[in-house]
């Protein structure tokens, strides 16, 4: 499993949430690598996070199961949560374009060569992508989800880069 104790973290929202006066059911999947993108399921938004698999991260300075990028895609983001991060064209923001254009991390992360060719590649291939789903009812609490897992796991894709 990619994400070290998802429950826990789940658990954690919860308590965070009740003093807010909001309480929800979150589903979490892990999608070991390699893997493949796959849509969103109707009726549900997700926050995904994408960590290094153990077997690669043990050979890197950040370490296994270090989380890269944690983002959210709304109900109607099939597209964002099924292949956007791993093209670099897509926007911006993904994590292949995020990748590509942070080359001064690849050493941390343990990356010796990369390109807009492989980058998808090397994203299935090293990274274990982490889904937190949230019913329609529970939407509007989806930016909350993403701040909590953002600020819990530390991604090392996060906030300005160049």
């Amino acid at each position: 499993m990619a994400v070290q104790s998802p429950s826990t973290l789940i658990e954690g929202f919860m308590e965070a949430l009740a003093p807010l006066g909001f309480s929800c059911q979150v589903r979490h999947e892990s999608q070991p690598a390699p893997h493949k993108g796959k849509p969103l399921p109707r009726g549900e938004c997700a926050v995904y996070v994408f960590t290094l698999t153990k077997s690669f991260g043990e050979q890197t300075t950040a370490g296994a199961h270090r989380a890269l990028k944690v983002g959210k895609a709304g109900l109607r983001c099939s597209a964002r949560f099924q292949s956007q991060h791993y093209s670099p064209n897509a926007a911006p923001s993904t994590l292949a374009a995020t990748l590509l254009k942070t080359n001064v991390l690849w050493p941390f992360i343990g990356i010796a060569a990369l390109d807009a060719n492989s980058v998808r590649h090397w994203i299935e291939a090293n990274t274990d992508p982490d889904n937190f789903f949230l019913t329609d009812v529970d939407a509007h609490l989806l930016g909350k989800l993403e701040t909590f897992l953002k600020g819990y796991l530390g991604p090392v894709f996060e906030g300005g880069t160049e």
